[in-house]
């Protein structure tokens, strides 16, 4: 067994942390490394100490799809949350939220059951990443103003709705419509400059 762990500073508060990291749906849906293709809750209240739930993930490039048992093995309000993973090579995953002089330090800790060091290393890059993609949902989450309350509907209601492939094809095709847009502008001053007055 090895524990991996990566920390961050956010300017977000304890209780907004804790709020969103109590939701095991929402937290596996900001990973980038997998799709959540079902989520059921198999207990009353999904945020209290045994509470249990089904996670069905799909892998990214892998076209593997999995399903694990999660069970909140210790929750501690607005301080730790920990998750025990039924199956899989990840047993435990857990959140830890510091108070500090800007907001918060929080940590991700994952509990591997494996001593490879190709496996550990690719966990470690998965890990980082993952508590970024969580670090920038809490600071939209921690937002007062209109334009992130309306950014954070959009997440919840439907980008983290989509699959990975689903939100690669979405950024493709704005990138292009982006595009299409700046040609159609310069065309438009080209003829208007150029072309009109002849």
């Amino acid at each position: 067994m090895q524990y991996l762990s990566e920390s961050i500073n956010l300017t977000v508060s304890e209780f907004t942390a804790f709020e969103v990291l109590s939701n095991p749906e929402l937290i596996l849906r900001l990973s980038p490394y997998w799709s959540l293709k079902g989520f059921k809750s198999l207990s009353d209240s999904p945020i209290r100490e045994g509470s249990r739930s089904e996670a069905t993930i799909e892998y990214y490039g892998k076209e593997v799809t999995e399903t694990h048992g999660l069970e909140i093995t210790e929750i501690l309000k607005n301080k730790k949350i920990s998750l025990r993973v039924a199956n899989g090579v990840l047993k435990e995953l857990t959140f830890v939220i510091e108070k500090n002089n800007e907001g918060i330090r929080l940590t991700h800790q994952f509990l591997i059951d494996s001593d490879d060091e190709a496996l550990l290393k690719g966990t470690q890059t998965e890990l980082r990443f993952w508590l970024r993609s969580i670090g920038e949902y809490l600071k939209i989450a921690g937002g007062k103003t209109l334009w992130r309350r309306f950014f954070k509907w959009f997440m919840d209601k439907i980008w983290l709705r989509l699959s990975l492939p689903e939100r690669k094809i979405a950024i493709i095709i704005t990138k292009i419509s982006i595009l299409e847009l700046v040609l159609l502008i310069i065309l438009v001053i080209i003829w208007n400059l150029f072309i009109k007055q002849e």
